[in-house]
């Protein structure tokens, strides 16, 4: 009755997440261009001069919006409820000559992070002030010829400061790009010009529109949402801001974020729940809490680029915070995932889970998931715009410090690398070393740990065991026993015969002893007894059976002297 209510407690909830991330894919994937369009999805941007690149970017810009955007007015001025699946073919049509005309802006100083919509919305920034300022005629622009005889590789646009210029390095070398320092300050540019006046043909409220209007939004719900009653919404409605964001978009910001909230607080509930009731698999349930953040926090970053549009600062802040979130999540995943591993090999393979063998098993998942997990740190650093070798460099440094500072530790754990993979004893092994004696009860990273004959718990780092001698008595093939008995000297030299032939037979027929190596001989005559050497080996597994078969020797050899009536001497006492 119980397994039965909480499924049906958590179906629902599962449900309803996996309706929600497919409604998402599926409104978020791109839908299949008409097979009858004539637009190349290969065609490129010539960037081989300042007129090629300028002349290119102005096609390209104008060409993808005449094709995308600027076909929603006449939407918007019929009387179609819904897009006509047409105009939606054209606008995914275009979307390519978009991208093709943001390849003549250099990125290369963007983080990685936000350079999808960073390159749209400057591209789009950068068409709006060239709308509107004075262009040299396009025979006055340097072509490829005039620049490679001019020294400088550098062309700026005559009574401006934008400027294109060679890249000298990378994947792109050889192109002539809008330079960084451009990009950086076209806000400010945009912010100087947006008052003046459009030149003809130009792409009239591109920047606007596509910034505080839903445009996103309703491109993403076209098939549930009418689109036009999420654009037609009066202008002053729409451009009602809030630093520099619309109300629209703050609400939506508000819900998106409230989602993903609820759906990571919702599997870490569940997390808890599987984790009391399936015990074999409870340790694989544990992913699921850094699983979560993997998965909605690029979902986020989708919805917060490609439908809310955030923009500006906000929009850096928000997508930077979102992807150091998934890194550290991933690198959470990854972590947790090496021990999850490391428990489930020693388990199929039926280790002791204080063994040595599981400690190493252990230790090398550890390593490996360190490795992966730095990897995954500098390659989120990257992303988010933190040189990579600065990070190394970082790293380096701080790995230097902290080696520095824990030679002893690192000497413990190359100790315990050292014992786990030569292994001179395994747990439960009784050893000797120089000041102790004892069995073997765990091996850790740092130090091993022995129970002493006497019931004590020594605890050696790990980097003074491996450099110690260490008489492993378990792995004796026979154990050894040697006594000596005392008997009176009133005893006849034929009785000590007969009872020394009798030991013989006796340690001869026991089935543990080693035959070729028995001594029961007189071995000497001392002040107060004549002394016989009694020297065997036994081959049994451990050191209990060892103290029952010598038990039993001993008393057989007893009974044999009081059956031939010889008596043991006793020290004198005074």
């Amino acid at each position: 009755m119980t397994a039965k209510i909480n499924r049906s407690f958590f179906a629902p909830g599962i449900c309803l997440v996996a309706a929600f991330l497919a409604l998402l894919l599926f409104q978020l994937w791109p839908m299949p261009a008409n097979a009858a369009s004539e637009e190349n999805p290969l065609s490129s941007i010539d960037t081989s001069s300042p007129r090629a690149t300028l002349q290119g970017f102005l096609e390209f810009m104008n060409e993808g919006y005449q094709k995308g955007i600027g076909l929603l007015p006449t939407y918007l001025a019929g009387s179609n409820l819904y897009l006509m699946p047409e105009l939606i073919d054209s606008m995914f049509n275009a979307s390519h000559l978009q991208k093709s005309a943001q390849r003549t802006l250099d990125l290369s100083e963007l983080p990685p992070a936000i350079v999808d919509e960073s390159s749209r919305r400057l591209a789009i920034q950068l068409k709006e002030v060239l709308d509107r300022i004075a262009l040299p005629p396009i025979e006055s622009i340097p072509d490829a010829q005039t620049m490679a005889k001019t020294e400088f590789k550098r062309w700026t646009i005559p009574g401006t400061e934008l400027q294109i210029a060679e890249v000298k390095t990378g994947p792109r070398a050889g192109e002539y790009l809008f330079t960084p320092e451009t990009l950086s300050r076209l806000p400010e540019f945009y912010a100087k010009v947006k008052d003046l006046p459009y030149k003809s043909g130009a792409t009239v409220g591109w920047y606007d529109f596509s910034t505080y209007s839903p445009v996103g939004v309703a491109i993403m719900l076209h098939r549930i949402v009418p689109t036009r009653w999420l654009l037609g919404m009066p202008e002053h409605r729409a451009r009602v801001l809030f630093l520099d964001q619309p109300v629209w978009r703050w609400l939506g910001i508000i819900i998106v974020l409230g989602a993903g909230f609820g759906a990571v607080r919702w599997f870490f509930h569940l997390s808890s729940f599987w984790i009391g009731r399936m015990a074999p698999a409870g340790k694989w349930i544990e992913l699921l809490r850094p699983l979560s953040i993997v998965i909605v926090t690029p979902i986020l970053a989708l919805l917060f680029a490609e439908v809310l549009r955030v923009s500006g600062t906000l929009y850096e802040a928000s997508t930077r915070s979102l992807w150091i979130l998934f890194f550290l999540a991933l690198t959470w995943l990854v972590w947790v995932a090496g021990g999850v591993i490391a428990e489930s090999v020693i388990s199929v393979e039926k280790l002791r889970t204080s063994s040595i063998d599981s400690q190493l098993i252990r230790l090398m998942l550890r390593l490996l998931t360190i490795i992966v997990a730095i990897a995954i740190l500098v390659t989120g650093a990257d992303r988010i715009g933190l040189p990579a070798y600065s990070v190394l460099a970082g790293l380096g440094v701080g790995g230097l410090a902290v080696a520095l500072a824990a030679q002893q530790t690192l000497a413990n754990l190359l100790g315990s690398l050292i014992i786990m993979f030569e292994k001179p004893f395994a747990i439960g092994h009784s050893i000797k070393l120089k000041d102790f004696e004892g069995t073997v009860e765990s091996v850790g990273f740092r130090s091993t740990r022995i129970r002493t004959t006497y019931n004590s718990l020594v605890t050696i780092p790990s980097s003074q065991l491996v450099n110690s001698p260490i008489d492993n008595m378990e792995l004796r093939r026979y154990r050894q026993v040697k006594t000596v008995l005392n008997l009176t000297y009133d005893t006849p030299h034929g009785k000590i015969e007969d009872f020394l032939e009798g030991i013989k037979d006796i340690l001869l027929n026991h089935p543990n002893t080693r035959k070729d190596n028995i001594q029961a001989v007189l071995y000497d005559l001392g002040p107060d007894s004549l002394n016989i050497l009694l020297n065997f080996f036994m081959k049994v597994p451990d050191r209990a059976t060892e103290l029952n078969e010598r038990q039993r020797i001993l008393l057989a050899i007893l009974c044999l002297a009081e059956a031939k009536g010889i008596r043991f001497a006793t020290p004198p006492q005074t």
